[in-house]
């Protein structure tokens, strides 16, 4: 029997995106970075140059360095890639973790293709944390706070960038056990880059419910222009394509927005539901926080999705009512033209048997004229008797044209309805 061919793909890629074994006390950042398609191929060949020691997804989408102490990690994603770079102390030096990172720099990320969209700094500690931490990184009266992985952590978060840019999460450890402080590493990492990235679909998700206001006006009076006799169906089909190709290019220019906008959002819950989160008195748990704010602006992006899709939902049933209007008045010029038609047979008709009876009179006349040339020719020193008889031949002579003409008429009826 032979392996599948990704069967051990497969296998692997349930391992090959998790962080390494950590323990606290340590400090890490992560960057994450928007890259367009047409800037992988140099983000590629950038890695590759700088860190040809590094460890290498089947990918190409992993990059990592992994040291007892430190490590650097590049991730590849749909349209953003991630760096990021930790590093671990002992536990008497966790007082000085504050004051690292102004020295921790990552050499992936100077010469990396893209735009710096999001940055975010977490200190986590296994002992208590001196207030002055506190005072010196977050504003503790706005800040979100909860214990986590069934309460063997705390974490405290404000949702605002430092001095530095950098957003900051503080843990407490207070006992996790194996890889459970990495996997909270990477869920409070993934649930804020994962917000933020939803929270591109929303700007867009607002400009284009302001323009769909103009196309629902513009649509009620396209749909008022049916019921006007004077308005031309031309007129109101060429209205009503202009409109409908703007709504189908706005469909189209944000339709992989406002999926991953969802996909996004999606993730999000995801990830919150991972932590465990319990309340902590007087603050705010990261699922409270984020929903407050995230789900108004998801609930924008979809109501933009729905309005997009209701109009153009509308416009084709308006379609269908001038496709009807246009067929209606089609078959009214139809029946209006078999009318006049049938009038025209009519006349013609009559037109016809007016020539048939004067067909029968001048075919009578000349064959009385032939006759009476023949006549006189044989009989013409008996002419005086035989003038006596030209009424009866002549009468004779216009029933037998009659009868002929109208045997040829027949004859000539029976071979169209034959056909």
């Amino acid at each position: 029997m032979q392996n599948h061919p990704l069967r051990t793909i497969l296998t692997d890629l349930f391992h090959e995106r998790a962080l390494p074994v950590l323990k606290a006390p340590l400090i890490l950042r992560c960057w994450l970075v928007m890259v367009d398609d047409d800037e992988r191929g140099i983000e590629l060949a950038n890695l590759r140059e700088i860190a040809p020691e590094a460890q290498k997804g089947k990918d190409g989408g992993l990059f990592q360095i992994i040291n007892e102490k430190n490590g650097l990690i590049f991730e590849r994603h749909g349209e953003f890639s991630t760096y990021l770079m930790y590093q671990c102390f002992e536990t008497d030096e966790q007082d000085g973790i504050i004051d690292a990172f102004d020295n921790l720099k990552n050499p992936w990320i100077e010469n990396a293709p893209g735009n710096l969209f999001r940055t975010i700094e977490i200190d986590v500690y296994n002992e208590d944390i001196a207030p002055e931490i506190f005072e010196k990184t977050m504003n503790l009266q706005q800040a979100v706070s909860c214990k986590v992985f069934h309460k063997r952590a705390r974490l405290w978060t404000d949702f605002r960038a430092t001095h530095k840019g950098a957003g900051r999460v503080i843990i407490q450890d207070f006992g996790l056990k194996n890889d459970e402080l990495s996997r909270l590493l990477q869920s409070v990492i993934e649930i804020g880059n994962y917000r933020k990235l939803a929270l591109l679909g929303f700007l867009p998700a607002r400009e284009q419910l302001g323009a769909i206001k103009k196309y629902e006006i513009q649509l009620g009076e396209i749909t008022k222009q049916l019921i006007d006799p004077q308005v031309s169906e031309i007129e109101i089909q060429r209205e009503l394509a202009q409109i409908s190709a703007e709504i189908e290019k706005r469909i189209h220019d944000t339709r992989f927005r406002f999926g991953a906008t969802e996909a996004y959002y999606r993730i999000t819950k995801d990830r919150l539901e991972t932590i465990n989160e319990s309340a902590v008195f007087g603050y705010s748990t990261m699922r409270e926080f984020i929903e407050r704010r995230l789900t108004p602006a998801m609930r924008t992006v979809e109501a933009a999705s729905k309005r997009l899709d209701d109009i153009s939902a509308r416009i084709g049933r308006v379609n269908d009512l001038l496709r009807t209007k246009i067929s209606t008045t089609i078959e009214t010029q139809n029946q209006d033209l078999l009318h006049a038609m049938n009038e025209r047979q009519k006349i013609q008709m009559k037109l016809s048997e007016l020539v048939e009876g004067l067909s029968v009179f001048a075919i009578s006349y000349y064959i009385w004229s032939l006759a009476k040339y023949i006549i006189e020719s044989i009989f013409g020193e008996h002419s005086e008797q035989i003038h006596k008889f030209y009424g009866f031949i002549i009468i004779g002579i216009l029933i037998c044209a009659y009868i002929l003409i109208h045997g040829v008429k027949r004859k000539i009826s029976k071979g169209k309805n034959n056909k």
